[in-house]
């Protein structure tokens, strides 16, 4: 494998989320990544829950942290520090969450002073956890859903930001991010915010004729021309931004809802390898085409339909052939290590939408009160690694079940 290739085979999991929620021991869960055959791990490590504020840790989630990120040390798995929340200043409705101020760079407004906060947090993250080699500094802004005005989810939700204004809000808090994290620990990467497909209902302002995917290709366009305008607060992407995140998940291209993007999806062809050419081709436009990309989140959610699984572990092995391929690619992070079904406890539902019954079976393996037993598409991806390990006896040691 060539030395783009090194730290190729990922996985995500918010495994202290999964600690908090069912007491499992998160860094022993890390056994499962490598035995797969992973070398790069994806960690939720939301602002929000491990500051108290942009310059205080929390004690408890600090050492949890911790634990969990000098085991990744010693197995040699590269860390992805991710989070998607923020803090908000005195005088909005919020004080926290995906949510900003209305756009205003007067000093002392409310919007720069969320940027402050921002960049101050971020500082403080980097210096925190020197064992992160790589801070994705947000998620899926491109979509409403994570990034909308202050008081969106509590009043208002047909008034999002529009997807100008959510470029122009993103490519503020990439570069305020950015220097936090550089500010804190100058031997760290950061990553861009990770843009995901776009839809009319969704956000993100791909023309409707588009297939959904090439909602990332859009997005990161929309994000270099404000970067080259000169209207912005630096001209050179790498003040933004070191690497170059996005998540191509394989969406179903038929005509249908957006709850149901995730459902029975087609085997992907060379139409998933070329939306994510089309991503790079607008890399190498503006000048960034050397800049190696992670494709931080992909995967397949089965809804526990045994002939999808079968059928899904197979399309895994397909875009990670794809993938190895594309040399711009550093790293595939599969989507995701465990099912959780405390998402449906949690929706209160069992139908077919995210939060419910397709969240849930996203997982390499079961939940860990199913025994974390491997599921097909983790067989596949360690065929694929070439991996030896007895996956099953790993969770049984996990679980005792």
């Amino acid at each position: 494998m060539d030395n783009n290739k090194e730290r190729f085979f990922g996985v995500g999991e918010p495994l202290i989320q999964r600690e908090n929620d069912q007491g499992i021991c998160a860094e022993k869960y890390l056994d499962l990544v490598k035995g797969l055959g992973c070398n790069a791990y994806r960690s939720w490590m939301h602002l929000t829950e491990i500051l108290k504020d942009p310059v205080t840790p929390d004690e408890k989630a600090l050492e949890q942290h911790t634990r969990l990120l000098n085991r990744a040390l010693e197995l040699d798995i590269e860390v992805t520090g991710m989070s998607h929340e923020w803090f908000l200043p005195e005088g909005c409705r919020q004080k926290k969450g995906h949510a900003m101020p209305e756009r205003d760079l007067t000093p002392g407004s409310l919007y720069m002073k969320a940027l402050e906060m921002l960049e101050q947090s971020w500082c403080t993250m980097a210096g925190l956890f020197p064992q992160v080699q790589i801070w994705e500094i947000g998620n899926e802004w491109n979509l409403n859903a994570f990034l909308h005005p202050d008081g969106f989810l509590e009043s208002d939700m047909s008034k999002p930001f529009t997807p100008d204004e959510k470029y122009d809000i993103a490519v503020d808090m990439m570069y305020f991010a950015a220097k936090g994290v550089r500010r804190g620990n100058p031997n760290a990467k950061v990553a861009s915010f990770s843009p995901a497909l776009s839809t009319e209902g969704l956000g993100g302002g791909l023309p409707y004729f588009f297939p959904v995917m090439y909602g990332v290709a859009w997005a990161l366009d929309q994000i270099y021309q404000r970067i080259k305008s000169g209207k912005f607060w630096s001209t050179e992407p790498d003040d933004y931004f070191d690497l170059v995140a996005w998540h191509p998940y394989v969406f179903t291209t038929r005509d249908v809802s957006d709850r149901d993007l995730f459902m029975d999806v087609e085997e992907p062809d060379t139409l998933w390898r070329d939306f994510n050419d089309a991503a790079y081709r607008v890399m190498r436009r503006y000048g960034d085409g050397d800049k190696q990309v992670l494709l931080t989140e992909t995967g397949f959610t089965d809804c526990g339909n045994p002939e999808w699984e079968e059928r899904y572990a197979a399309y895994n092995k397909k875009i990670l052939n794809y993938a190895m391929n594309m040399p711009y690619v550093r790293t595939l992070h599969n989507f995701r290590l465990l099912n959780e079904n405390a998402m449906l406890q949690r929706a209160g539902i069992e139908d077919n939408q995210i939060g419910g019954m397709t969240e849930v079976y996203f997982g390499l393996f079961t939940d860990p009160e199913d025994g974390c037993r491997p599921r097909k598409r983790a067989y596949a991806i360690a065929e694929m690694t070439k991996s030896e390990a007895d996956l099953l006896k790993i969770g049984q040691e996990l679980t005792g079940r």
